[in-house]
Parts: C-alpha cells; sequence; structure tokens
C-alpha cells in the first residue's frame, strides 16, 4: 500500500518540474535574444512587446486598402461639325437697284387764251339774237334744262326783242330761281343789263315789283326774260 502512494506522489511532481524547467528555459533565452548590443537587461516594455503576438503579414496585406485601379474618365466636348447654312454662305445677297424715278415738267398754268382752245366756244346762233347774246344764251342752255328759247321778236311797247337782244328761257320755277341768280352772279361777264323773272325786274340792285300785265305769260311767271347790251364782249365756253 505504501508502495502505491509513492508512485501517485511522483507522477505529478514530475510534470511540474519539466514545465518549471521549460519556463526557465524559454526565459534565458528570451534574455539571450532579446539583450542590448552593450550586454544591458531587457526592460518590461520590451518583454511585453516580445510576448505581443505579431500580425501575419498576409493580414497587413488585406488591412492595407488597395488603390483604386480605375481611371477617371474626361470628356471633351465634341466640336460642332454642322454645315454653316448655305443661305447666309452660299449665295451673297443681291444688291437693291432703284429704278430711276422719270422726272415730269410741270404744266405751266393755263392762260385764258389756253383755256379758250381747250373749251368749245359757245355757237353765236341762237333764235336770231345778237351774237353776244347768242353765245351767253347757248352757255345758259349747257348749266339748266330749258324747255325752249325765245329771241328776237316782234313785239308790242319797248322791249328789247325786236333788237334781237333779249332772250325768254321757258322754265318751271325752280329751275327759274337757279337760272336768275346765275345770270345775275355774271351779270358782268355776260353783258346783261337787266332780268324780269315772276312779275319783278332786277338790274342790278335787287329785285323790284312790276305791274300787272294780265296773263301768267306776260307777268313772266313761265320764263325769265334777260336783255343784253349792244355789242358787248363776252368771254364763255360750252
Amino acid at each position: 500500500m505504501s508502495g502505491r502512494h509513492r508512485y501517485r506522489s511522483l507522477s505529478w511532481r514530475l510534470p511540474v518540474g519539466v514545465g518549471t524547467l521549460a519556463a526557465l528555459a524559454l526565459v534565458a533565452l528570451v534574455w539571450l535574444t532579446g539583450g542590448t548590443p552593450g550586454g544591458g537587461q531587457v526592460s518590461a516594455a520590451d518583454r511585453l512587446a516580445l510576448s505581443a503576438p505579431r500580425p501575419s503579414p498576409s493580414a497587413s496585406l488585406s488591412a492595407a486598402p488597395m488603390p483604386s485601379s480605375t481611371t477617371p474618365t474626361t470628356t471633351s466636348p465634341t466640336p460642332s461639325t454642322s454645315a454653316p447654312s448655305s443661305s447666309t454662305s452660299a449665295t451673297p445677297p443681291k444688291p437693291t437697284t432703284k429704278k430711276p424715278v422719270a422726272k415730269t415738267t410741270p404744266k405751266p398754268p393755263p392762260t385764258a387764251k389756253n383755256t379758250l382752245s381747250a373749251s368749245k366756244a359757245c355757237s353765236s346762233t341762237l333764235a336770231g339774237a345778237q351774237p353776244n347774246a347768242a353765245q351767253v344764251g347757248n352757255h345758259i342752255l349747257t348749266k339748266f334744262k330749258v324747255g325752249s328759247v325765245g329771241g328776237r321778236a316782234g313785239r308790242a311797247g319797248t322791249s328789247d326783242h325786236p333788237a334781237g337782244l333779249a332772250l325768254d328761257f321757258m322754265v318751271d320755277t325752280t329751275t327759274g330761281n337757279a337760272l336768275a341768280a346765275y345770270v345775275l352772279a355774271h351779270q358782268g361777264q355776260f353783258g346783261v343789263t337787266y332780268v324780269i323773272w315772276r312779275q319783278r325786274i332786277n338790274t342790278g340792285s335787287g329785285w323790284k315789283a312790276m305791274e300787272d300785265r294780265g296773263s301768267p305769260t306776260a307777268n313772266h311767271f313761265d320764263h325769265v326774260h334777260v336783255s343784253f347790251e349792244s355789242g358787248a364782249k363776252v368771254s364763255v365756253t360750252c
């Protein structure tokens, strides 16, 4: 029984001893390899650095960031290849030419002689009246609507008809009013001495009433009587 107990006590001491020797050998190895060139002792910091695990080369390589291999792309503006418009570069604009304006020579103002030659002179023949009375009578016929004209004729009493210096224009009341006013407005130009219309007489100074002669025709209600100066110079056109 005593032999068994001895064997048991030796069995756990042997491993312990071996471990202690190994630890001492490790410490000695560290001291020999980690010493300074001058033979100094290893500090506690150096020991901790020797005892700390060192990173493997593969881990350090994998941890370091790899440089990006992507090459930055630069875009340059594409030059325009469109051709210029043919309307602006192919054909130059044609110069505008102004047509010369024909100069017109102003015509001289018409004189009395030119006016007479351009217009038709009135006829000097009308109902047997004198030439000057006939010319004025024909001019009046171009201005008013007259039924008939009485000229040279034998009349009782004082009258200019037998001498061919009077004309009677048969008209209605409206036309007679306008015709009498027109003749009096040109009395000097026509060589007129007086006008009788609707039982009134006008020598150029206004209308004056006349005596009743007994009938509408004798009282000049249906015609305008115009008397002319003998040999008067007139200038009228038709």
